[in-house]
């Protein structure tokens, strides 16, 4: 005879479970609307979208990539080079740019849902927490508006989570799986520099139990890591360090971090709450490894944030913990087993901020695309107008770099680490201001008419105060192109000789 106690465990497991699959269908639909918006979107939904794309396509033809910047292009390659390799690999396939990038992230995308699921299994053993993870995860507006792009930072978070996971193998279950976490922080690290958070926490852990095990992971990671990148580095005569690390030291602005602050503030909030709640009961259990993973992904992006050109992207990472961590709180706590009796404990209103979080990042996705479809529209009419001023032999100059992605032309001059590097008297730009002076651009387009007053914002793309003094007396206003950044577009062609 079933007693009356299992019939309410089994109707609060039903209640949950029908929850969980709401969530879980919200989060399919909304993965497929923003699947389906990135095949269907012929322009950069990021301007570093278009930047990475010319560049794996100008890796294809020349087989160049890392410039010294003391000659044409002037062109950072700011991010590792696994991402450049496997996108221009697609396209010398025949993806069309930059499909080809877009589809690598959601392939990462698709891991990392994965992978939150693993994770969540193997420290609870518990189906629909992992199940409740992989809603959060497929609701997260980070992870829905960053999946989709072509940039290397999905790509590097899927495997630097890989790198985690094999560790909590070896933690959790005593598997030899370390030696597979140290090659997974070292081909995330070579995707993405920055992503160092998991191989720290990990040579930490690792540290307080076992310095044997600690030495090495460190020796894998930084013996073929150093290696390698000391190679590509003489091989490149210098050009690699130069691009991935020294032209990424872009100055920081107090304003940028508190965009961050207040970005996790809208919507990340909910599970903030739901972490601190159990972090202190989960400090206690084998889950600790993955909360100090948790923190410092968070002091990587206060260390990031903060410069100069940084995006929402930097907190990709963080989110992805967030939601495990959160998942992992309530697990301390018991939440489930307490919900399922219809528990009156306070434990039970963690699921308050969880239901909270999935509305709240859902307007902001749903905000994020319409904007993406809307911006798509305008690009397609601007590029359309911009053909006649892109059809030449001549070299263009362009602070637009979907232009040059649409066009596939060479990026000549990427103008926001440019114009910093320049000013910072680390590049010359003498010879980009006497090709200027002399008129042998066909074509410069800039987000700025020149015969207005300048917006002192240091994130737009623009040349120095001389580069755009030169073209104010050398070129003339051909058209003024509407589109999605900024004013649109301002097209500068040369003025005839002697005028």
């Amino acid at each position: 005879m079933i007693q009356p106690a299992q019939t309410r465990v089994e109707a609060g497991q039903l209640r949950y479970r029908r929850i969980v699959l709401v969530g879980c269908a919200i989060a399919a639909f909304a993965v497929l609307a923003h699947v389906s918006v990135a095949f269907w979107a012929d322009n950069e939904l990021t301007p570093p979208e278009g930047i990475i794309a010319t560049q794996a396509l100008s890796f294809t033809q020349d087989g160049r990539l890392y410039f010294d910047l003391k000659d044409y292009p002037y062109t950072v390659c700011a991010y590792m080079p696994i991402f450049y390799g496997l996108s221009g690999g697609l396209y010398k396939l025949g993806v069309p740019a930059p499909v080809g990038g877009r589809s690598i992230s959601i392939l990462a995308l698709a891991g990392i849902f994965w992978l939150i699921w693993k994770i969540l299994i193997l420290y609870t053993g518990e189906t629909l927490c992992a199940w409740t993870g992989v809603a959060l995860a497929g609701m997260t507006q980070l992870l829905l508006g960053w999946g989709i792009v072509g940039q290397s930072d999905m790509l590097a978070v899927a495997l630097t989570l890989g790198a985690f996971y094999q560790y909590s193998r070896y933690r959790m279950l005593g598997e030899e799986t370390l030696d597979r976490a140290a090659v997974f922080a070292v081909v995330g690290l070579f995707t993405k520099q920055t992503v160092v958070a998991a191989p720290a926490a990990i040579l930490i852990l690792l540290a307080l139990e076992s310095p044997k095990r600690a030495l090495r992971f460190a020796g894998i990671v930084g013996g073929i890591g150093g290696a390698m990148v000391l190679g590509l580095n003489a091989l490149m005569e210098g050009r690699f360090l130069a691009n991935t690390v020294f032209a990424n030291l872009n100055p920081f602005a107090l304003h940028k971090l508190e965009q961050h602050l207040g970005y996790i503030w809208a919507a990340l909030s909910p599970l903030l709450l739901v972490v601190a709640v159990g972090v202190k009961k989960a400090a206690r259990t084998r889950m600790a490894g993955v909360f100090v993973y948790l923190s410092i992904a968070m002091l990587v992006l206060l260390a990031t944030g903060g410069k100069i050109g940084s995006d929402l992207n930097y907190q990709i990472e963080f989110a992805v913990l967030l939601v495990v961590c959160s998942c992992l709180s309530m697990h301390a706590w018991d939440f489930f087993p307490l919900y399922f009796r219809s528990s009156k404990s306070m434990v039970t209103l963690l699921l308050i901020p969880v239901a909270l979080y999935g509305p709240q990042n859902m307007r902001i996705a749903t905000a994020g695309l319409t904007a993406r479809i809307q911006n798509e529209k305008q690009f397609r009419a601007q590029v359309q107008e911009l053909d006649p001023y892109l059809r030449g032999k001549g070299p263009v100059l362009s602070t637009d770099s979907n232009a040059m992605m649409r066009s596939r032309r060479r990026y000549e001059v990427e103008p926001l680490i440019y114009r910093l590097l320049v000013e910072a008297g680390r590049v010359d730009g003498t010879q980009v201001l006497r090709d200027l002076r002399e008129g042998k651009f066909q074509t410069v387009l800039l987000y700025e008419d020149l015969a207005a007053k300048a917006d002192p914002d240091p994130e737009i793309p623009r040349l120095t105060v001389e580069q755009m003094d030169a073209v104010r007396k050398r070129y003339r206003l051909a058209k003024h192109l509407p589109g999605p950044y900024l004013a649109g577009l301002y097209v500068y062609v040369p003025m005839p000789a002697g005028q």
